[in-house]
């Protein structure tokens, strides 16, 4: 059995409010393929919400999950996976990704993606504080900045980064879709 192209299996990388759920199933429409959430996935497999998982678990449950589940998606052609801020920070899981087909990394600012957490809420166990508080202000700020330094490493050995702070949704989609090599579909002649 053959091995399906890199670009049959996409992965976006990147922390957690980067845009990967947002630009995901765009860039999924785009190409014709299918849009998997690895962290929708993992909730319905698990059967509750991350948050849970987390504290009933650990997080070493939750990384052993997702870890096989990455496989179970990766497994698929024509997908476009998002997948969670640390996934990747895995070595046995980012070696795969890049394998198994096309990382693009969706690179924005500590300081832009904690403004765009502080407006979401703070549901996300790896942002809460020890009392289990969301952090906000200029402690989610540093907390965001001393958990990006240590991914960024993983993050920029992707095929690709993207630069996807302080631009519109559009802009990351046509990019995205340019190093795949893909025209984007606004910008196609129209036959004649």
């Amino acid at each position: 059995m053959s091995e399906a192209p890199k670009s049959e299996r996409i992965f976006l990388t990147g922390f957690m409010g980067c845009g990967k759920s947002t630009v995901g199933p765009l860039l999924a429409r785009a190409l014709g393929y299918r849009f998997i959430d690895l962290d929708a996935v993992i909730e319905e497999r698990a059967g509750k919400p991350i948050p849970a998982i987390f504290r009933e678990e650990g997080e070493a449950a939750f990384r052993a999950l997702e870890s096989h589940l990455l496989r179970k998606a990766g497994a698929r052609r024509g997908v476009v996976i998002a997948v969670g801020g640390g996934t990747l920070v895995r070595e046995d899981n980012l070696r795969y990704a890049l394998e198994a087909g096309r990382v693009l990394y969706l690179e924005v600012s500590a300081k832009e993606l904690s403004r765009r957490l502080e407006e979401e809420g703070g549901s996300r166990p790896l942002l809460q504080d020890v009392a289990g508080k969301p952090r906000t202000g200029p402690a989610l700020i540093r907390h965001v900045e001393r958990l990006l330094s240590g991914r960024v490493p993983y993050y920029e050995r992707a095929h690709h980064t993207i630069p996807a702070g302080g631009r519109p949704v559009e802009a990351v989609l046509d990019e995205a879709l340019r190093v795949l090599g893909m025209a984007s579909p606004r910008r196609q002649e129209p036959h004649r």
